[in-house]
């Protein structure tokens, strides 16, 4: 009886470097024309911090708030080769090298589909789109590296190496000290094989399998923090880094519940990589930062799974180039919808806060500094000032978190307990977060940019300089140039609402809100010409097609000009702007302009369309708060 030869899926054809080179090339382009995480304005500190001292910190260096509370870092490794690379290279070298590691990964995958190598590389391209979210400068990067590795290290079906077992040892040191809280996944993984191994294996060969075991968990070891970094395990998985949502188009459910389902029919032929997949496919649904790498863990057992059911194909020269225009067009959506909106959005390569920083340092402001959370990764990377609260997991309690977060409506209780000299916080316009410093006679605002407020307490280190400000007649914290009406409408004040206008344009020549509403100023004054030259000018600015509030103000004040289809459009793309951020605040004020100018324009169906997303989205952002 002839035996029957194993399915094409299992068996090579021939190489498949030019399909691997055009894969690799692919996740390289989308790594680099990806997003950013916040985060790594902290990694790049701690970095230097390590190079300067030779040593890990062992208290928080960057927090004051954290009351010197116990803190290090399980990624020394990747922390100080970042520090390295941005000294050398800047941001361009750091997404490079993020960039190379996030193409080897999926490219290192496309061999386990030898049978159908254009249907796995189409999954792979696929799984690098719906973890776009994952591809930043941060260490979770190199998970998606290491499990690739071990993955190629570990599937094959042959003898036991001495050079398996050490190579695993090498891999789990090296993931250890690179990204510790996510490094027992290496021991999981080598606990996988050691498994398979030892039901059909002989009692030596289960015995050299165990030692590698013992060796990766000893290898596990040596980092800094020894045995203890086990308890650091999946600490920063909690949430997805730079807060950006992993399921865009939600492509990631679908990864997960193909990769799931796949895992049923592959369990018998392929333990070890199914096993691994379904651990971090379940993991990840309670740990959204994990769900890049569970995108990355479906790739293969889905693909292993196709190649049973579709028709073993060559990747021949003819069908190597459809591919190409199949990722081409992939790459054009990215493109289209996730690098253009998102990538200069906030994060490493996109500061938001570098002008505050430099009128810090310039007029050598001094005293205890208030921040959100949300800003202080990167006032950590851009000053040696201690902030008093950052995102990063488990330097805070709970309860000071809470109260942190809710600035807003506690910030003059947080001022009487820490002793406030400055604040620097995100100029958000919607909702006005910042009204509650506007309000309080004890503060002026001393600067003001399109990202950034900075105030100063008259009273205390800074009274020289707060006294020597002019005072301020408009907030720049409001949404719409409207603020300006009771100014302008008396004939005395609207000299000086100008003067204050321009000595805003002196102090951030940047900034495309200061022209808006110098633009909306300027056309209630009557001076339609010089009105449109600066909304000409704030248009240009590139800013104002990436920021959903400045492109409402924008909007506002074509509005006001009478250029209504103008402004419908520029609603629109403010609105479009806002779900990509899932800013619903900014929606719900947007909403009811919007409707305003399609009744305008005598679009009553849209006008009541637009009235009833307004309606849903406040319903919905009452409801989550």
């Amino acid at each position: 009886m002839k035996a029957h030869g194993a399915h094409p899926h299992e068996k090579p054809h021939h190489p498949h470097w030019p399909l691997e080179t055009l894969l690799f090339a692919f996740v390289f382009a989308l790594g680099w024309r990806s997003v950013h995480a916040p985060e790594t304005w902290i990694h790049l500190k701690t970095g230097a911090k390590i190079l300067a001292e030779r040593a890990l910190p062992r208290t928080d260096p960057f927090s004051y708030g954290s009351a010197d509370a116990a803190w290090t870092t399980d990624s020394w490794l990747f922390d100080v080769a970042a520090a390295k690379l941005d000294a050398l290279g800047g941001v361009n070298l750091v997404m490079a090298a993020k960039s190379l590691a996030a193409a080897s990964a999926f490219a290192l995958l496309l061999p386990i589909n030898r049978g159908s190598p254009l249907a796995a590389a189409s999954i792979l391209a696929l799984g690098a789109c719906a973890g776009w979210a994952g591809l930043v400068e941060t260490p979770a990067i190199l998970d998606l590296l290491f499990f690739s590795l071990f993955l190629r290290l570990l599937r094959p079906r042959h003898r036991f190496r001495f050079g398996q077992g050490a190579a695993a040892a090498v891999l789990t040191a090296l993931w250890a000290n690179t990204h510790g809280a996510s490094a027992p996944l290496a021991l999981w993984l080598v606990g996988l094989k050691v498994f398979k191994a030892s039901l059909r294996t002989a009692a030596r060969e289960r015995l050299a399998y165990w030692a590698t075991l013992a060796a990766c968990a000893l290898a596990l070891s040596l980092n800094p923090l020894g045995w203890s970094v086990l308890g650091r395990t999946f600490a920063d998985a909690a949430s997805v880094a730079g807060g950006w949502p992993a399921d865009w188009l939600s492509l990631y459910a679908l990864f997960a519940a193909a990769g799931l389902a796949s895992c049923w029919f592959t369990l018998q032929q392929e333990f070890v990589t199914t096993l691994a997949a379904t651990t971090i496919i379940v993991l990840s649904l309670v740990l959204p930062g994990l769900r890049p790498l569970a995108i990355l863990a479906a790739c293969p057992v889905v693909s292993l799974e196709l190649g049973h059911r579709l028709k073993a194909r060559n990747d021949t020269w003819p069908r190597v180039l459809r591919w190409a225009v199949f990722a081409g067009i992939l790459l054009w959506g990215h493109q289209r919808f996730v690098a253009e909106p998102l990538s200069r959005a906030r994060g490493y390569g996109a500061p938001a806060l570098s002008g505050a920083a430099h009128y810090l340092k310039s007029s050598s402001v001094r005293g205890r500094m208030f921040n959100e959370p949300e800003a202080g990764a990167e006032l950590i990377g851009l000053s040696e000032r201690p902030v008093f609260a950052d995102a990063r997991p488990g330097v805070y309690p709970a309860a000071f978190k809470r109260e942190a977060a809710a600035w807003p409506r506690l910030f003059r209780q947080l001022d009487m307990v820490y002793r406030f000299d400055y604040a620097v916080v995100l100029n958000r316009r919607a909702g006005s977060p910042a009204r509650i410093i506007d309000e309080d006679p004890a503060w002026v605002l001393a600067y003001a940019d399109d990202r950034a407020l900075v105030y100063l307490k008259k009273a205390g280190e800074n009274s020289g300089l707060a006294s020597s400000l002019p005072p301020r007649l408009a907030s720049p914290n409001r949404l719409w140039p409207n603020e300006l009406d009771p100014f302008l409408d008396d004939k005395r004040a609207a000299g000086k609402i100008l003067e204050e206008l321009d000595r805003w344009l002196v102090q951030a020549p940047d900034c495309a809100q200061a022209l808006i509403w110098k633009a909306y100023a300027l056309g209630r004054l009557g001076l339609s010409d010089d009105a449109d030259r600066r909304l000409e000018l704030a248009r240009e600015r590139p800013r104002l097609r990436r920021d959903p509030e400045l492109r409402a103000a924008y909007a506002f004040a074509l509005e006001a000009r009478g250029r209504l289809p103008e402004a419908r459009d520029s609603y629109r793309a403010a609105l479009a702007s806002a779900r990509r951020l899932h800013e619903p605040r900014i929606e719900a004020e947007l909403l009811p302009r919007l409707a305003a100018v399609h009744r305008g324009l005598g679009e009553e169906g849209a006008a009541r369309g637009a009235e009833a997303r307004a309606r849903a989205v406040s319903s919905s952002a009452e409801t989550r708060e």
